[in-house]
């Protein structure tokens, strides 16, 4: 939307979408995962588009937090864990070798550095550490949400804070649908991640391929002096080797959430996780506490690798990540005068502002003008 309202390209533009519900339990609209405080923030990894596409948002951050006046970006650092493991070595190598491609500030750290540098971690014999600096560590998306709102108005966006219940082709453009008004468009873009296929099912009478996953976030609520130490702590991804239901985790630093307390936040993908298929799903899915066995395993893990943390209460969430067929977000035209940029594969928090970009040019010129290759966008139909 910030792309799209630009005065040059004398477009107007109107968002369309509810903000983030005040009582989730009587909630009957659409839910976002971008109700939270924190999410990872890094160029290195092992995917060359990903760290891409993490890079160029990166460098955004500042000029969206001046341009707006609201702060979303804590640079405190990003650290990459490789157990020992031979699973994970490739992996691990392959995210420096295009960290240090895209100029990423990154070091390598032995057992010993990671020992003496991050105490308050449990390292085990035979670990390394990539470690990078720069603008790696966290941002607030909450936050950045509000920032990209404040600038697309303040560039002359209109906004509609409802949801779209449906939509349809008629002469010169598509007619919307939402619980209080009837919006006219020429084109539309759509970005709607888990309710995507809804939409596009309900009018076009397509579906993508498309695949909702149920997850969980566990929150550890410090405070004092612990609290203080943690605010400055990296972010970090922990591949766990032998575990019984995780693959890995990431935690993100203590920070103070709207109730006043500061929480250290963890999660990680289950080896299996529910699948969301409906709406009532998603619905019933973001109006529970989460996943009990998702939820144990974090807290249990996150106690195992920080030993000394003193938890003085916890709380859990859950969360719902969009993944497409290709790994990568569908950004493609799926009519003459309809779009869509969606499908995050659970790493897009971080790179949602580029992404965005990609699709405000494609909705622009109705062509493909980005300098990646179309192909690893294209929308694939189920």
């Amino acid at each position: 939307l910030r792309y799209l309202s630009k005065p040059t390209t004398r477009l107007r533009v109107v968002g369309i979408g509810p903000g983030e519900p005040q009582e989730w339990t009587t909630y009957d609209g659409p839910f976002a995962s971008h109700y939270d405080q924190a999410r990872i923030t890094r160029i290195t990894d092992p995917d060359t588009i990903w760290a891409t596409l993490a890079q160029r948002a990166i460098s955004s951050y500042a000029e969206i937090e001046q341009r707006s006046g609201v702060s979303f970006h804590y640079p405190v650092g990003h650290l990459r864990i490789d157990p020992g493991a031979a699973s994970e070595a490739e992996l691990f190598t392959a995210a420096e070798t295009i960290g240090r491609k895209l100029n990423a500030p990154v070091e390598r750290l032995d057992h010993d550095r990671l020992r003496s540098q991050f105490a308050y971690l449990n390292i085990p014999a035979g670990a390394e550490g990539l470690y990078e600096r720069g603008g790696a560590g966290f941002i607030n998306p909450r936050a950045l949400v509000a920032a990209q709102l404040t600038i697309a108005a303040a560039q002359g966006a209109a906004l509609v804070r409802e949801a779209v219940s449906g939509w349809r082709r008629v002469d010169h453009g598509y007619q919307l649908t939402t619980g209080g008004q009837t919006i006219h468009a020429d084109r539309l873009l759509i970005c709607t991640h888990g309710y995507t296929n809804q939409l596009l099912a309900d009018s076009l009478g397509q579906r993508l391929d498309l695949v909702n996953m149920a997850h969980s976030t566990v929150y550890a609520e410090v405070s004092g002096d612990q609290a203080q130490q943690l605010a400055a702590m990296p972010s970090v991804i922990w591949p766990l080797q032998g575990h019984a239901v995780l693959d890995s985790v990431y935690t993100t630093p203590a920070m103070p959430y709207p109730d006043g307390r500061s929480y250290l936040k963890i999660g990680g993908p289950l080896f299996t996780h529910p699948l969301l298929e409906t709406s009532d799903a998603i619905r019933e899915w973001f109006q529970s506490p989460g996943n009990p066995i998702e939820i144990q395993a974090l807290s249990e893990v996150l106690l195992d690798l920080m030993p000394d943390l003193h938890v003085s209460g916890w709380r859990s969430k859950p969360c719902m990540n969009t993944y497409t067929a290709h790994g990568y977000p569908y950004v493609d035209r799926l009519d003459d005068g309809v779009f869509v940029c969606t499908g995050g594969c659970g790493s897009a928090a971080k790179s949602s502002d580029e992404i965005g970009r990609m699709g405000a040019l494609l909705a622009q010129h109705g062509r493909w003008l980005y300098d990646l290759p179309a192909s690893s966008f294209r929308a694939v139909t189920s």
